[in-house]
């Protein structure tokens, strides 16, 4: 796990409030990883036995996580976190505008921003890539 998908994880943790994510989110592992030139999907798996969340966005999300800035993406960009049966399985990573870089460390001194409507952590569901 790269130190930018960490620092979003644990902010998605601490800032959630639903302990069984923050849980998840305390033991996920990065299976592999999707570029698509605009971002990134991260794939995440849990140890057996983990328990789900019981929360509405459980069942396929997404829930907000920061937005964050890079000297190397010039506005930004934004983190979603996607569910299936309650259990975290994509970590979502766009850019506003430009592309995002393969290699995490490119990003440099990035910085984490709380980015959520009205300090609500969940969003409608949008669709998910096919």
């Amino acid at each position: 796990m790269t130190r930018f998908e960490k620092e979003v994880l644990a902010w998605i943790a601490a800032n959630c409030g639903d302990p069984a994510v923050q849980g998840q989110l305390q033991a996920a592992r990065i299976s592999s990883r999707d570029h698509t030139g605009k971002g990134c999907y991260s794939e995440l798996v849990m140890p057996a036995g983990t328990p789900p969340t019981q929360a509405s966005y459980g069942r396929h999300g997404p829930l907000a996580g920061p937005g964050f800035e890079s000297p190397s993406i010039e506005h930004g960009g934004g983190t979603l976190l996607w569910f299936q049966d309650g259990l975290a399985r994509t970590l979502e990573v766009f850019t506003y505008t430009g592309g995002f870089p393969m290699d995490h460390d490119e990003l440099g001194a990035f910085a984490l921003r709380d980015d959520r409507a009205d300090g609500d952590e969940h969003l409608s569901p949008v669709p998910r890539r096919p």
